[in-house]
């Protein structure tokens, strides 16, 4: 079966009423100039350690170090924006009940208006206090 095949067959089973789950990761963000973590190249694990940046262990050990490394990824993110595989997908959700499953954090298919979404990792603009558990914006 060819892909544009594929394609109008997934048309006609959306347009069927049926439901859509959507898992997506790191590449669809990539798209819009994100750095993936595990590229071999650009990947932000091949320059940094997790265990130096993305743990609490890291944080208790340099909180300092690992805020200046979230506000490094912030500021990407808040220069950057959805790309045309963010819009696609919230228009999608105009068509069919379309939960995205993502295990990105850049909070860009909420930019794009997808509204059912459950972020994996939660969200890079949203913080957390170690001891009482009070979530906030960043």
């Amino acid at each position: 079966m060819s892909t544009n095949e594929q394609l109008a067959r997934a048309r006609e089973r959306i347009a069927g009423g049926g439901s859509v789950a959507v898992l997506s990761g790191a590449g669809i963000s990539a798209a819009s100039g994100i750095p993936t973590f595990r590229g071999t190249q650009d990947g932000l694990w091949s320059r940094f350690r997790p265990e130096d940046l993305a743990t609490p262990a890291a944080f208790a050990r340099d909180p300092k170090l690992v805020w200046q490394w979230y506000d490094w990824r912030r500021g990407l993110i808040a220069d950057a924006g959805p790309n045309a595989a963010h819009q696609a997908l919230a228009q999608l959700e105009e068509q069919a009940p379309v939960t995205i499953v993502t295990q990105n954090v850049d909070g860009y298919h909420r930019v794009a208006g997808s509204s059912r979404i459950l972020e994996y990792h939660g969200s890079i603009w949203r913080v957390r206090c170690q001891q009482c558990s009070r979530e906030t914006l960043d």
